[in-house]
């Protein structure tokens, strides 16, 4: 990889994913927006940086489930919702229809059903329990695990399954993500993964692949393929999903 695409790749990544401003507003091929993929788990150490900082500094003010409240705002307001908006389409979608093309119609509706809503109810409700229910010194590096981990089930949904529509933001991910992007994504998340005790960090990569293989299972069966909002929804749940993985190490003394 060229340095100029090494520098230029993740300012991408950071400027497709987020709220973040990046020099001169990039303006990108559908090509090189995929090639970039490679760093949407850097994204996820940013983002899950980002609300690690915002999670540590109040406490220094508020009371711990003050300050994990504001951990998850910020990281939703910081991606613009961009994930759990496709989380609760994909559940309005899957929820609402029964064939391939009804799912997908109602997952291009911009507007939010009961399915959609419950599920950002439940999505938010669950982070919020999960991380309070942990020490301190271990909410922010979940913070930073799971927003990484998240952003990795992104690259082998999209190199494995087919695009389920004919066009779409997801289709020009997908379609670029090979195996340089695979394994510099999972190296960075083999490195975020460092924060944990090793138990730990075992425990989170096989919640991340679970998740993932069960995502792609469900969505080849009810789809033949794959969405952006699909890959939004495994983001979400299996972020989630770690959060509670970490509540359980704890119950049985692993954290």
């Amino acid at each position: 990889m060229k340095a100029t695409h090494f520098i230029r790749r993740p300012l991408v990544a950071i400027q497709f994913l987020t709220r973040l401003p990046v020099p001169g507003n990039l303006s990108t091929s559908e090509e090189e927006l995929g090639r970039a993929s490679a760093f949407f788990p850097l994204v996820g150490i940013i983002v899950g940086g980002g609300a690690a900082a915002v999670f540590l500094l109040a406490q220094y003010v508020f009371p711990l489930s003050t300050c994990v409240l504001l951990a998850i705002i910020f990281a939703a307001l910081i991606t613009s919702g961009f994930h759990e908006d496709g989380l609760a389409d994909t559940f309005d979608g899957f929820g609402g229809g029964w064939t391939k093309d009804r799912v997908l119609e109602i997952m291009r509706d911009s507007r939010i059903g009961t399915y959609g809503t419950l599920a950002l109810i439940f999505l938010v409700l669950g982070k919020y329990n999960f991380l309070s229910s942990l020490p301190p010194r271990q909410i922010w590096r979940w913070l930073i695990v799971a927003h990484t981990a998240s952003r990795w089930t992104i690259l082998p949904l999209s190199a494995s399954l087919p695009y389920a529509r004919a066009e779409g933001q997801g289709k020009l991910v997908a379609k670029q993500i090979g195996p340089s992007a695979l394994f510099i994504g999972s190296v960075t998340l083999l490195l975020a993964c460092l924060l944990l005790s090793w138990q730990a960090a075992l425990a989170a990569l096989f919640v991340t692949v679970l998740v993932t293989f069960l995502c792609g299972l469900y969505f080849h069966v009810r789809l033949q393929g794959v969405t952006g909002d699909c890959l939004g929804a495994a983001n979400q749940l299996s972020e989630v999903t770690l959060y509670l993985a970490a509540v359980l190490l704890l119950r049985f003394s692993l954290l």
